[in-house]
């Protein structure tokens, strides 16, 4: 009966046949959904749809609603300020919803949602506490004791803005992002530090360098490429002993993350760039560390191989083919390395 409505309503022959055939593919390949694998993450809902012809949109945000179960405990790591703590003890629990002390997880950062003003944001999921305007909060990768003012914040739903006075656990928000507040950083009130796991990165395979032709454009594309990598479009790498002023390697999955980052470039910046590819095919990060890299560069392991940096100044290798990383891997384990890097939990 609904596939005779279905039939009437699409009014063509050819289109509602090939419906029907991708239809019996996805049934025998796409495992149905199961709302206990899900709610363990094991398992994502997949939802077809356009937001530009606005199908399928309804249907996606009932389903939401649906499915969405109550805010439930993070695990983080605990770090005393020095305040009668041991500031270098670290300690794992999990933050309840019900913990007194606020507690809010990045997990996206956004520049020029209004090319006017320049404006940054940064999404924050509130695990824990209230969010209470014009509050004072630490961040996992500063300094301890250093506080960040939250003067105001907002929810946004597509081009809709609105000003959020108090937020609660499972809320996110919209905050003002000073150029401090990166993807995976913790923000938090109370004695403690604390940081929750970051979010991996994808591990890149393609790599190129990226430069301005014009040198009078370096300042504007200085602060483009800051903005779009706190965005994580892109990862940024560099050579082992570059302080920031050498040539800027950026990796990705896919080519289609370089052309966005040059489109964004000239449309949002004004600047121009260049892009010159690299031969290399895939990274891994060397979580045995510098001195683990040195040794196995001393004992000639690493030829034709390029080490470089991360934005934390952690070792990478990149390789040109799998079979060179699988030997390497195989042969040098105290290199131990890994096809992808978390942000370290805390810094200063």
């Amino acid at each position: 009966e609904d596939s005779a409505k279905l039939e009437e309503m699409i009014a063509d022959d050819e289109l509602f046949e090939k419906l029907m055939e991708d239809k019996e593919i996805l049934d025998e390949l796409v495992s149905p959904l199961d709302m206990d694998r899900m709610l363990a993450g094991e398992q994502t809902p997949l939802f077809f749809g356009s937001a530009m012809t606005n199908f399928g949109v309804q249907l996606f945000l009932d389903n939401f609603l649906k499915m969405g179960t109550k805010p439930s405990s993070r695990t983080a790591v605990s770090k005393g300020q020095g305040k009668g703590n041991d500031d270098d003890g670290e300690s794992s629990n999990a933050i309840q919803p019900e913990h007194e002390e606020f507690t809010g997880f990045v997990f996206k950062t956004q520049a020029n949602l209004d090319p006017k003003h320049r404006d940054r944001l940064a999404y924050v999921r509130v695990v824990s506490g209230v969010y209470e305007k014009g509050m004072k909060v630490g961040h996992s990768r500063s300094k301890a004791g250093k506080k960040y003012n939250l003067a105001q914040a907002q929810a946004l739903f597509g081009s809709d803005r609105s000003a959020v006075e108090v937020a609660f656990p499972g809320d996110v928000i919209g905050i003002n992002n000073p150029g401090c507040f990166a993807i995976g950083d913790t923000l938090f009130t109370g004695s403690d530090r604390v940081a929750f796991p970051g979010i991996p990165s994808f591990s890149p395979e393609k790599f190129c360098y990226i430069r301005a032709p014009n040198p009078s454009d370096y300042k504007s594309f200085r602060k483009g490429m800051d903005q779009l990598l706190d965005e994580g479009a892109v990862q940024a790498l560099r050579q082992r002993n570059d302080d920031g002023g050498g040539p800027l390697m950026l990796a990705a999955v896919g080519q289609l993350q370089f052309e966005v980052v040059q489109a964004r470039l000239r449309n949002e910046y004004n600047v121009d760039s260049i892009m010159e590819p690299l031969s290399y095919t895939l990274a891994r990060w060397a979580d045995g560390g510098w001195e683990a890299v040195d040794k196995a560069d001393a004992d000639g392991k690493l030829f034709g191989i390029m080490i470089v940096q991360d934005r934390w100044g952690r070792p990478v290798l990149l390789f040109r083919n799998d079979w060179k990383a699988a030997s390497l891997a195989e042969e040098e384990k105290y290199l131990e390395l890994k096809p992808w890097s978390s942000p370290p939990d805390f810094e200063g």
